[in-house]
């Protein structure tokens, strides 16, 4: 779809919410939720860089069994305090914990920051790390800066049982804030995320969030004047996701029954030429997954191969943003680098559509399910459900 109205009333209240600065939103029409992090010092990219730095050492650390590199993130006073099974407080000293990780045997973990706050000499961050089919667990870290330099003090952590393979959902989003190299700005829809993630859960699925960068995404098109929409605009775990979208490198792709991929003008960026990407839908699809997209997420699969080379959805009817509802002549759609329709059409699929917009279009062939616009949605993830319940 092309540039909406402005939205620059709706994001102060997202830029109040989420503790970021006003004048760091750089479009009224996306937002791109930054790392968290509150600081009152001149100084604060530096010291963020160096505490993101130690909290790395950390996480390699422990993912790679590198004793030095916690030995680097830890002060040498460093305690670990946890409550057990049996509801004890126990507590441990750094050169503890780090003999629990053998030199260079590597574990499965994936860990990702998701909070820093800085507050001169003294900060606070929060880290989740995955065990995969096993356990999320949840690090609080107290840093403190001397001598030059960011050391973990203290750390905390709880933890919780993750749903077991086969249950899982993947959202394929963009990291794209502009349409091409222009000054217009480009979002991931909102509403083709919420709508469909609050489907998903309310079924018993836990969703990821992956991006081709990882990190945070721009978010546009919002309607606060929808119940679910501003629901989860204020739900901080929810938008915590969409600051920390994981790395295609952080994707186990035995993990997920589905993939689904949202719209909006980011998504015609970025996507649908990642390999990783690519690779990992192309091994949920052979494994019997279900591969959908909503709008212009359906840019996303048109590079989408099988095992043998050929397209996917070869020979299968797919749907998606049409032409015939975008003006062409319009600066955003000239940095499109392909048209939605002709491409899917130029690798074999059938594109259909309905040449009316908004009246809940979509698609289910095989394991393809698609919908032609953001009316769309809610069918696209319930017949995700339907298809994933009939394999």
């Amino acid at each position: 779809m092309s540039p909406h109205r402005s939205l620059s009333a709706i994001l102060l209240n997202i830029c109040l919410v989420l503790g970021v600065p006003e004048q760091a939103i750089a479009s009224s029409a996306s937002i791109t939720p930054a790392v968290e992090v509150k600081t009152q010092v001149v100084s604060s990219n530096t010291d963020t860089e160096q505490v993101t730095r130690t909290l790395t050492d950390y996480l390699e650390g422990t993912a790679n069994s590198e004793p030095e590199k916690l030995r680097r993130a830890f002060h040498p006073d460093f305690k670990l305090y946890v409550v057990n099974e049996a509801n004890e407080l126990v507590i441990r000293s750094g050169e503890q914990y780090i003999m629990n990780f053998n030199n260079g045997k590597k574990t499965n973990r994936v860990g990702r920051i998701l909070s820093i706050d800085i507050d001169n000499n003294a900060a606070m961050a929060k880290v989740e790390v995955l065990t995969p089919n096993q356990r999320q667990y949840t690090d609080y870290f107290m840093l403190m800066k001397y001598q030059g330099a960011w050391k973990i003090v203290q750390k905390s952590y709880t933890w919780k049982e993750i749903p077991k393979q086969g249950n899982k959902i993947l959202f394929v989003t963009s990291n794209q804030h502009t349409y091409g190299n222009t000054n217009l700005n480009a979002a991931n829809h909102f509403a083709e995320i919420v709508i469909a993630y609050d489907i998903f859960k309310k079924n018993g699925y836990t969703v990821d969030f992956v991006s081709p960068k990882g990190g945070a995404i721009p978010l546009g098109y919002i309607e606060t004047s929808n119940s679910i929409q501003k629901a989860h605009l204020y739900d901080a775990d929810f938008m915590r996701m969409l600051k920390n979208t994981f790395k295609p490198e952080q994707i186990n792709a035995n993990d997920y029954k589905a993939v689904y991929y949202s719209g909006g003008g980011s998504a015609m960026f970025g996507v649908a030429d990642n390999k990783e990407i690519q690779n990992i839908v192309g091994r949920v699809y052979e494994n019997g997954g279900v591969v959908s997209a909503i709008c212009h997420g359906t840019a996303g699969i048109v590079n989408l191969k099988d095992s043998n080379g050929k397209s996917i959805f070869s020979n299968k009817k797919i749907t998606g943003f049409p032409d015939i509802f975008e003006n062409t002549n319009a600066e955003y759609y000239k940095t499109f680098p392909f048209s939605i329709d002709k491409e899917i059409i130029r690798n074999g699929g059938d594109f259909v559509y309905s040449k009316k917009f908004g009246n809940n279009f979509f698609i289910t062939d095989g394991n393809i399910v698609t919908g032609q616009d953001p009316s769309a949605t809610a069918s696209v993830a319930q017949q995700v459900i339907k298809t994933i319940q009939k394999n």
